[in-house]
């Protein structure tokens, strides 16, 4: 009896592989859990023409937003591991389990890395009528002023929240959290002098070239050339100041390794070509294309520098 279970699971084993080879063979459904049009969605869709011609097969985008990103994040973590539905993640995916109590999903065991497309600095940014003109200056004054000078953010445990926790807690300052709904309404707010100060995605950038907003600093390793009069926070001696945002594929943990490695060889293709690479720096987006070992080292880099941030500041969110 044992014998004959035995050689039922080695025939099952058979089939996926073979299935697992001939991948892919049918459309393949990409879930980003954000509304169209968000900074994932447009990075995906940039991309998924050339994948499409790599892979041979359609990707369908298929956007799930709501619950700060968990019910996309969930659909994708249900799925069949089959590689025939993968997701496209951004930090709420790897802090989003320690911000929220029922978030039901480990980003690091229930999922597989396939390939970091993009990553995005931030940058931090003031009204021009606001005194200080660099980061030394504006750390001077929110010290003079502790505890009466806001800051506004994209929401709650956004990206740009948790990059200005990480800046309050390196120098100690003290200030008042505004969150906004979304990086519109933020970066709005901050040009119209509503709140002094913000750290924005590259949303922020055509303000600081039109001279509507001062460009102080930005969390990536080198500058953006889009505005290179704008040091990095690393230039500055501050490079723990480095929360950035970005896109990446992922599968559902189990998925066959001939599979994402398919996936991985389509997408990280597609984002070196030169025509993917001009649209992505367009958008002030550093093009990677990883492989899934980096992009998992990755993850998990970001995600003990995240946790650390939620921890210092003791941020919580509830869904």
């Amino acid at each position: 009896m044992v014998g004959k279970y035995v050689g039922a699971a080695a025939a099952v084993a058979v089939a996926i592989t073979a299935t697992a080879q001939d991948f892919p063979n049918r459309p393949i459904r990409v879930i980003v859990p954000y509304a169209a049009g968000g900074g994932s969605d447009i990075t995906i869709r940039i991309v998924q023409a050339k994948a499409m011609e790599l892979l041979g097969q359609s990707l369908i985008v298929d956007n799930r937003a709501g619950g700060g990103t968990l019910i996309g994040t969930r659909m994708a973590q249900t799925a069949p591991a089959d590689g025939y539905t993968i997701g496209v993640m951004d930090p709420a995916f790897i802090i989003n389990p320690t911000l929220v109590k029922d978030a039901g999903y480990d980003a690091l065991k229930d999922f597989t890395p396939v390939s970091l497309i993009t990553s995005t600095p931030l940058l931090l940014v003031t009204p021009p009528s606001f005194p200080p003109k660099t980061v030394q200056e504006l750390v001077d004054y929110v010290k003079a002023n502790a505890g009466k000078v806001n800051y506004g953010s994209p929401g709650d445990g956004s990206a740009g929240h948790l990059a200005m926790e990480q800046f309050r807690n390196v120098f100690g300052l003290k200030m008042v959290h505004i969150p906004y709904k979304g990086a519109g309404p933020a970066v709005t707010a901050v040009v119209a002098a509503e709140v002094p100060m913000l750290i924005a995605g590259s949303g922020g950038v055509p303000f600081i070239q039109d001279g509507r907003l001062r460009g102080l600093a930005a969390t990536s390793a080198k500058r953006l050339p889009a505005i290179p009069n704008v040091p990095t926070f690393a230039e500055l001696g501050f490079p723990q100041i480095n929360v950035q945002t970005f896109a990446g594929v992922v599968a559902p943990a189990g998925t066959p390794p001939a599979a994402i490695k398919k996936l991985h060889a389509a997408f990280a293709a597609a984002t070196q070509l030169p025509e993917v690479k001009s649209r992505l720096e367009m958008l002030n987006q550093f093009p990677v294309g990883n492989t899934p070992a980096e992009f998992g080292a990755f993850l998990r880099d970001n995600q003990a520098r995240l946790v650390k941030v939620v921890r210092d500041s003791n941020i919580t969110l509830e869904h």
